[in-house]
């Protein structure tokens, strides 16, 4: 891809997230994920934070907001300082690079890449590959039991040949019982038959390897306990492919503060450094609006959101749209007036082939739900 121009001649970029309940291997009971079961991840470009913070005062002041720090609780029924905030950041040009995930689909997703269509070279990372695995990913969210999940779950938390078999077999007995004439149900037949038979052959030989091929590689937390899929990663790491993409791969000059994880910044320490290793691999994801083709290097910073405006705004647009899409998605009374007005003024700061914007990890049903148009 092309070096792109870079409009924005901003270095620092704060980050906060909302709705997480650590990895999707703790779905809690019936996979509600304590009822939280979006999360997002919010970042935003500022040139100059201290200018940026008294906007934030005068914000907090307009909407009668008496906290000494802006959070996202506090202005759970004032979505007006939404609209107010997103049209400062669009007449000051202040990039804003959001992700939103939906856990479950989430899941369904890993499940499709490591257990049914297990990555094996570049054409898994075509367009039409990732078209395929995406309708796959949207009928098990769907359809699936719930005893699949659990099978998938169980499976990364307590790896064995056992455990494996346990969810193909859960997948070809739940597939078995859908309508003969379901076209996807059929494919996704065929693919899990293939891999049960290939991770069989390949287990016989060496277990590990197997485990390396049919499961996401977990990451160890600083208690030594196995992480499996946790949505801050993959949010962290696209965001910083969508900021090199801003960028024009030049961002060696470029600062991410995040607010401060006590368990997880290590972890994502990783992740930063993992993915600016893949443009030496041939594992490179092909994204639409992301760049992971890094030349340069960002510094990552892990800061507290008291001493922030940036994190505290972070804070504040990833708590509305965490709310805004449980609400549509899960609740039981739709969003109000106002709360409409805030998310389509974050949906007008969208310009994806710059990388900005939100970017929904939503099966397109729910994104139709959420009133976003699908290109």
């Amino acid at each position: 891809m092309p070096l792109l121009h870079n409009h924005f001649v901003i270095n620092s970029y704060y980050l906060d997230e909302s709705g997480s309940t650590g990895d999707l291997a703790r779905p809690g009971a019936r996979f509600n994920f304590g009822q939280q079961q979006v999360f997002t991840l919010a970042c935003l470009g500022v040139d100059d934070e201290k200018t940026f913070g008294l906007e934030i005062e005068r914000l907090k002041s307009r909407h009668r907001i008496q906290a000494s720090e802006l959070k996202s609780a506090s202005i759970i029924k004032k979505p007006g300082l939404i609209v107010d905030l997103t049209e400062y950041l669009d007449r000051h040009r202040l990039p804003m690079i959001i992700e939103v995930v939906d856990k479950r689909f989430m899941i369904a997703a890993n499940m499709v890449n490591t257990v049914i269509l297990p990555y094996v070279g570049a054409c898994d990372l075509s367009p039409q590959s990732s078209f395929v695995r995406n309708i796959m990913a949207e009928y098990i969210h769907y359809y699936a039991t719930a005893a699949l999940f659990e099978a998938y779950v169980k499976a990364c938390d307590a790896y064995s040949v056992t455990n494996m078999m346990e969810v193909f077999d859960t997948l070809l007995g739940w597939l078995m019982k859908r309508d003969s004439q379901d076209e996807i149900a059929e494919g996704l037949y065929q693919s899990v038959g293939d891999a049960r038979s290939e991770f069989q052959e390949l287990s016989s030989e060496d277990t590990a390897a197997a485990q390396r091929r049919f499961l996401p590689i977990p990451d160890m937390g600083k208690r030594a306990q196995s992480i499996w899929m946790l949505p801050n990663l993959t949010c962290f790491t696209n965001i910083y492919a969508r900021i090199n993409r801003l960028c024009g791969r030049r961002i060696g000059s470029v600062t991410l503060f995040h607010d401060e994880q006590s368990h997880f910044d290590e972890i994502v320490r990783s992740a930063k450094c993992m993915t600016e290793e893949l443009a030496k691999t041939l594992s490179v994801p092909l994204m639409p609006f992301a760049d992971y083709h890094f030349i340069e290097k960002a510094t990552l910073v892990f800061t507290n959101s008291t001493i922030s405006p940036g994190i505290q705004a972070a804070d504040v647009l990833a708590g509305f749209l965490m709310r805004y899409a449980k609400d549509v998605l899960y609740g039981d009374c739709l969003p109000s007036e106002a709360a409409k007005d805030g998310f389509k003024g974050i949906l007008k700061l969208s310009e994806p082939i710059e990388g900005r914007g939100v970017n929904f990890v939503l099966p397109t049903n729910d994104l139709s739900k959420l009133g976003v148009v699908v290109a």
